[in-house]
């Protein structure tokens, strides 16, 4: 339950920036035999607490309704090993646990989850959220609000990848941090692909453009480091580089593979539980009721 609060909080943030004014009643969801996904995409990522590289693996539908994503570690556990994240604020995990009253015995288990109604009477969670939130009075300054995120612009260099025309778009920094003063050179470089990854910015990716509220909503910049996904359409991220002066410079992630896949995650045998439309309070009291 624990992992599922933590995914809540880094969640809500894209739900309430898509559908921010929902209040009308959850529709019934009907959870389908499989789901299809079109298209692979595999990353390597770069971590300064990794000796080596970490490999990340996204699934995506060809027009964006769900999406998907997997890690070495994630599928090590056993309470959740699969998650899948809907256009419409669903979260569907797969996992194990133990059978009510046979707690030496486990069986397969799906969760659907609604980011809406989670958040639904959960008035100390949103309190807590609101806080990192700017008040109303100051969304649009803070919208306009630049950051070192912005105004990347496009250096007309391109390389091709997986079979896609990756296109660079860089920016000179000057920071000071810890009295010293850092200069150097970031670089971002995005391919029109032929399916719809935005909700890999708007739900995932997107909290690396920096803590808070303003660094999200500044992603709907034009020429923002990340905004650039969610604002040019089909627009995937290839890699991200870095060089400082007389510092540390490489690859802090990159595309390895892109291709078609014909992926079906079945949902043959799991147990359902299927919380949609209940409050964070209402489907923990469904959890220990059934225990």
């Amino acid at each position: 339950m624990k992992k599922i609060i933590y995914l809540l909080i880094l969640t809500v943030s894209g739900i309430f920036k898509t559908n921010a004014q929902e209040t009308t009643k959850t529709a019934e969801y009907k959870v389908p035999a499989a789901y299809h996904f079109d298209y692979k995409v595999v990353y390597e990522v770069d971590r300064d607490d990794k000796k080596s590289p970490e490999t990340m693996s996204y699934y995506f539908t060809k027009n964006g309704d769900y999406m998907s994503m997997e890690s070495p570690e994630m599928e090590k556990e056993k309470d959740m090993n699969f998650m899948i994240s809907t256009k419409d604020g669903l979260m569907i995990t797969f996992g194990e646990e133990p059978i009510p009253k046979k707690q030496d015995q486990s069986r397969k288990v799906l969760k659907v989850m609604d980011m809406h109604s989670m958040m639904k009477g959960s008035a100390e969670t949103i309190a807590a959220l609101a806080k990192t939130m700017p008040k109303k009075d100051q969304a649009d300054a803070e919208k306009k609000k630049p950051n070192e995120m912005d105004n990347f612009v496009k250096t007309g260099r391109t390389k091709q990848v997986s079979g896609y025309t990756a296109e660079e778009y860089s920016k000179n920094f000057t920071k000071e941090e810890n009295g010293k003063v850092h200069e150097g050179t970031m670089s971002v470089w995005y391919a029109k692909v032929d399916f719809d990854p935005e909700m890999m910015f708007s739900l995932g990716m997107g909290s690396m453009a920096g803590g808070g509220a303003q660094s999200r909503m500044n992603q709907t910049h034009p020429n923002n480091m990340l905004g650039l996904g969610l604002t040019q359409k089909n627009y995937l991220l290839i890699e991200m580089d870095y060089s400082e002066k007389g510092g540390k410079s490489g690859t802090g992630m990159k595309v390895v593979s892109i291709e078609k896949t014909n992926f079906n995650k079945s949902t043959e045998g799991y147990f359902i539980k299927n919380y949609a439309g209940m409050s964070m309070m209402e489907m923990m009291q469904k959890e220990n009721e059934e225990k």
